[in-house]
């Protein structure tokens, strides 16, 4: 129990940027603490916990993105339950995205990605299908980041920053297999589809570190040409879409990005 209890030792609150001080208000976990205890209280203010590795190695902001929320939600479980090497797949996976023009959809995760748990794990994990592989994981070992938590309460700047998602410790997490091509929509089929034409793994770690960076990202999408290529099968409207933020306006996006 001790790998996961609260140790204020560890806190550093530059893990947050300034922008969000009048949004979200931070508590230290009490010594001893333990992170997976359901709370339904906290002075009659909701919260939830999250680890200081999120912010600092993932690149995870507040609030949570309304992708986020869903997929916290369609799993079924509280943001401090998904394990680090997960959260860096949503990250990585919502820059592809975002890069590409298009928005990301938990369907489409959830075709690259299943729910597992291992054994007595605490924490829940998103493993890549095989066969259907698109980002490299982002730690092999990732080690240090257990009782560096705090709890998360919104401010009444922002009083929807705590919905739409589990907030404590659930139970029985919802492991969900695969979604196959049959159960998706049309639309999304088709992303699938090109998604893995390409027969391209992306560096989750190089998405993340050149999230706010155009021209890094233009580089890294630069020595995959196979990407401009494999996209060339979707409906005109998609390509065009995606044709006229590759090449037209990845600075724009980059801006659009960090607000």
């Amino acid at each position: 129990m001790e790998n996961h209890l609260g140790d204020p030792r560890f806190y550093n609150f530059n893990a947050f940027s300034s922008r969000h001080d009048s949004d979200i208000s931070v508590r230290r976990a009490t010594p001893g603490e333990p992170v997976c205890v359901d709370y339904r209280s906290n002075c009659g203010k909701p919260f939830f916990f999250l680890y200081q590795t999120m912010f600092k190695r993932t690149g995870l902001r507040l609030p949570f993105s309304g992708f986020e929320r869903e997929l916290l939600t369609e799993i079924n479980v509280a943001p401090a339950q998904l394990h680090p090497n997960s959260w860096a797949f949503i990250r990585a996976f919502e820059i592809l995205y975002g890069y590409l023009g298009l928005l990301p959809l938990v369907n489409i995760f959830l075709h690259f990605f299943e729910v597992k748990k291992q054994g007595k794990s605490l924490w829940v994990s998103f493993s890549g299908v095989a066969g259907r592989i698109i980002l490299t994981l982002f730690q092999n070992s990732y080690k240090g980041w257990k009782g560096q938590f705090f709890g998360v309460c919104c401010t009444k700047r922002d009083p929807t920053a705590l919905d739409g998602f589990p907030l404590y410790w659930v139970k029985e997490p919802r492991l969900i297999k695969t979604k196959s091509l049959d159960e998706l929509p049309s639309a999304d089929r088709e992303v699938c589809v090109a998604l893995a034409r390409m027969g391209i793994v992306f560096n989750t770690a190089e998405l993340i570190a050149r999230e706010f960076d155009a021209d890094a990202l233009s580089q890294y999408f630069g020595r995959n040409l196979r990407l401009y290529l494999s996209f060339l099968s979707l409906p005109f409207n998609v390509l065009s879409l995606i044709l006229y933020v590759l090449f037209i306006c990845p600075k724009l996006l980059c801006v659009t990005m960090c607000i």
